[in-house]
């Protein structure tokens, strides 16, 4: 298309994505969305990904966004189509990833008379339904408003504002011709430093915190959350706790950031806690506790476990624009860029002043006693305790652990919600390159299997699996067909216990609920992945699964492996205790 052709409304809006590095667009299509499917078609540079549902397609580009370090996009038809974005768009704003949503809306000439999903103030008013879900509403109904209005919708997509924007464009105005020469990216600045999106690290608390604990001989530990859990804060983080010989621990939203068969890691505190993390964290040994980008919230925090503060000097840096819920904690944070901070903190190990010498001799020692706690303590596994019938059921962990033996180390893991997800965050261990996702904070079930096609699709270099369970493929195992119809290569591990297994046991122990409300049928996810054009097999023996996994792995398309596992208790000891002693 020349320079000075004339451009519609749609073809502009393509064209901001283009500028701003998208390269997938997830969708569902509809007739109110069809100029816009029109200029995404003619696109050289993106691609249009139809989902089953508009759920899905919001969880693919949220999965997309995580793995891209981009904003995700997905597009559908108003009224219906944006009602069915709003569990992603929670989900989204919850964990604070950047989103776009487009939303074709009715011609503006039926507005006010009736129209057929009217989803406008006159009909079920979604701007108003959505607004609490998103950063910027933004309704475009006026042809020679499209470069400032695409502007202000795409202005805070990205890791440092942490934004979500909707935009509802009529179907009329999609089609509109718009004069050449309206850009809408906006141009970078001709050095480098002032294009910088990135928090700057506060310079003065960091100073303060070497001079006063780092580089004396000081007993320091650092808890990692979801805002520093990338691949290149990632690296940032092992050189500084290499640098300064300080053990890590990770909250659930940020497993991933570090790698757990480090001598220095602690693994996981909190929800599926470790016994090493618990145990360094929670004890008054501890001088200093220094957390980065978690909000310390119910599962980071160990169900508000006051010896999480108790006894010790405790500092909270974080770049989130957005204050947290933490009204539980004394301390308040100290606003510093996560990647920036970890990036000053190497430089300062790496000149090594005086002093730092003794104080990593004294740390060693103190490490190799925390050594002695092993990461999960075999005495609290519970193997033997099964819930389910049936002595030949698997046990997850195992399974877990197979997995974590057999897929290569820079797979990217996607992680689903139910009791799955706390023996993946217990037995998995990861390999510390930011490539462990999971929708942390509203936890929809589901979200993994539609994430996994955006994580790969951002990353086709990395082998992807997604380990999710029998009760989310109830809710959006369809999403495995979009998987085939692309050939994406992911391979789903379903754990299938025919049960929703958390609230199963419950019911089994408790009596809180009935089991009728716990049990599900025990469906064949295999039969449903082949008959919708997906490879499948079946494990039921923990020595099948090995050959399974390398079938999988070779297989050039989607693969789902349908594991039969029993339903056992989730290792999940430290936090019950918690939560049973507030």
């Amino acid at each position: 298309m020349g320079s000075n052709a004339p451009l519609n409304v749609s073809a502009m809006v393509v064209n901001s994505l283009e500028s701003s590095g998208i390269d997938h667009v997830f969708l569902v299509p509809g007739k109110l969305i069809y100029p816009l499917l029109d200029a995404i078609d003619n696109s050289p540079l993106i691609r249009g990904i139809v989902g089953a549902h508009e759920t899905g397609s919001a969880f693919m580009a949220d999965g997309y966004a995580r793995a891209s370090r981009k904003f995700g996009v997905c597009a559908g038809i108003s009224g219906p189509g944006t009602m069915n974005f709003v569990p992603g768009m929670a989900a989204a704003h919850a964990d604070r990833i950047p989103m776009l949503y487009i939303a074709g809306g009715i011609s503006s000439h039926a507005e006010g008379k009736g129209a057929f999903q009217d989803a406008t103030p006159g009909g079920i008013f979604e701007s108003g339904v959505v607004r609490s879900l998103v950063t910027d509403i933004v309704e475009l109904k006026n042809k020679e408003n499209t470069q400032a209005e695409m502007r202000r919708a795409i202005e805070g997509l990205n890791w440092m504002r942490r934004a979500q924007s909707f935009i509802s464009i009529p179907v009329d105005v999609q089609k509109q011709d718009v004069l050449p020469g309206q850009e809408v990216a906006r141009q970078p600045y001709a050095h480098g430093e002032f294009n910088a999106c990135e928090v700057p690290a506060n310079r003065a608390a960091l100073d303060a915190l070497c001079d006063q604990y780092l580089f004396q001989s000081k007993r320091v530990a650092f808890l990692v959350g979801s805002r520093g859990n990338d691949a290149e804060t990632a690296k940032l983080l092992l050189e500084v706790a290499e640098g300064f010989h300080i053990p890590v621990a990770t909250t659930l939203s940020g497993k991933g950031a570090f790698p757990e068969q480090h001598a220095l890691a602690l693994g996981v505190y909190g929800f599926s806690s470790h016994s090493r993390a618990a145990r360094v964290i929670n004890s008054d040994e501890l001088d200093v506790l220094v957390v980065f980008g978690s909000d310390l919230n119910q599962r980071d925090s160990m169900n508000w476990s006051r010896r999480l503060t108790g006894g010790k000097e405790l500092f909270i840096f974080d770049d989130s624009f957005d204050s947290p819920a933490m009204g539980h904690i004394s301390r308040q944070g100290i606003f510093s860029g996560i990647s920036a901070s970890f990036r000053l903190l190497a430089q300062k190990a790496a000149d090594n002043p005086p002093g730092l010498p003794q104080a990593l001799q004294r740390r060693k020692g103190w490490i190799a006693e925390i050594n002695e706690t092993p990461l999960y303590d075999h005495r609290f596994e519970q193997l033997g305790d099964r819930v389910s019938s049936g002595d030949e059921a698997l046990y997850p962990g195992d399974v877990v652990k197979h997995l974590c033996r057999i897929l290569p180390k820079d797979s990217n893991v996607v992680v689903d919600s139910g009791a799955h997800r706390i023996f993946m965050a217990h037995y998995w261990l990861s390999s510390g390159k930011g490539n462990y996702f999971s929708s942390s904070s509203l936890a929809p079930m589901g979200w993994a299997i539609a994430a996994g096609i955006g994580v790969k699709l951002a990353a086709p270099e990395r082998p992807c699996v997604v380990v999710t369970g029998d009760g989310c493929m109830m809710m959006h195992g369809m999403e495995i067909q979009t998987a085939a119809r692309y050939r994406v290569k992911v391979i789903y591990v379903v754990l299938n216990n025919a049960a929703h297994g958390a609230i199963h046991i419950d019911a089994i122990r408790s009596g809180s609920i009935s089991e009728q409300f716990t049990k599900l049928p025990c469906h064949s996810w295999s039969a449903f992945a082949s008959s919708i054009g997906v490879a499948a097999r079946v494990v039921e023996r923990i020595d099948e699964l090995d050959g399974v996994l390398s079938e999988a792995c070779q297989y050039d398309g989607p693969f789902l492996i349908e594991v039969i596992t029993g339903v056992f208790p989730a290792p999940n000891r430290y936090y019950a205790e918690a939560e049973a002693c507030p």
